[in-house]
Parts: C-alpha cells; structure tokens; sequence
C-alpha cells in the first residue's frame, strides 16, 4: 500500500447550542443518514464531531465540538484541481453554510488542509 497526499476543503460550525443536538439536526435537514455524506452543491461531504482539536483518523483539526464537514478535492499525487472548480465548490460550501447556520444558531469557518494516506 502506497502513501499520498491529499487536499481537503473543510467547513467547520461551531454551534451555539449542544454539538450532538445540532448535527443531529443538520443530519435531519438535509435527509442523511448518520454515516452516510451528506450532499452540499454537486459534491459530497465527509461529517465528523470534533471529540479533540485532532482527528487522528482523517487527519484534520478543528475546535472540540466544531461539526466538520470535509471533501477530498485532490486525491494522491500530481492530482490538479483548476482555481475555477475549486472555487466554485468553496461558494457552493459557503451558502450552505450561511443558511445552515441562520437556521441552527452556529458561525462557521471554511479552510483547506492536507492529510497524507
């Protein structure tokens, strides 16, 4: 098995009310299953409650409690993504976001990071 890196692009809430609560309502809103992704704009997002600041299994950061919802945008070596794609999902991502968090009473952050399988 090979290592590689890979680019995330990552939005991270920070609810004002219970973590659990507020996912559980998101999950709900957007008719998700638990552990299945949830779909924002045309692309599919990881979920994941931040127990710690690190999450050691998908390699990404955040605030305990923060709600992350992350995307692979490359996905191994010399994989390119063209500025216009890239910045089209972030707008996709960021009125997501906006409405998700009017409704949920959250801020939100979004970021790109790097994990390496």
């Amino acid at each position: 098995m090979s290592t590689h890196p890979n680019t995330i692009l990552m939005l991270a809430l920070t609810p004002g009310n219970l973590s659990r609560k507020t996912m559980a309502a998101i999950l709900a809103e957007t008719n998700t299953e638990d552990d299945d992704d949830v779909k924002i704009g045309e692309d599919e997002y990881h979920h994941e409650i931040m127990e710690s600041s690190y999450n050691e299994s998908w390699q990404i950061s955040a605030k305990e409690g923060d709600l992350v919802f992350f995307a692979f945008v490359t996905y191994g070596y010399g994989e390119p993504i063209t500025w216009a794609k890239l910045e089209k999902q972030k707008n996709e991502l960021e009125a997501w976001a906006k409405g998700i968090c009017e409704r949920h009473q959250c801020s939100y952050e979004i970021s790109v990071a790097a994990n390496y399988w």
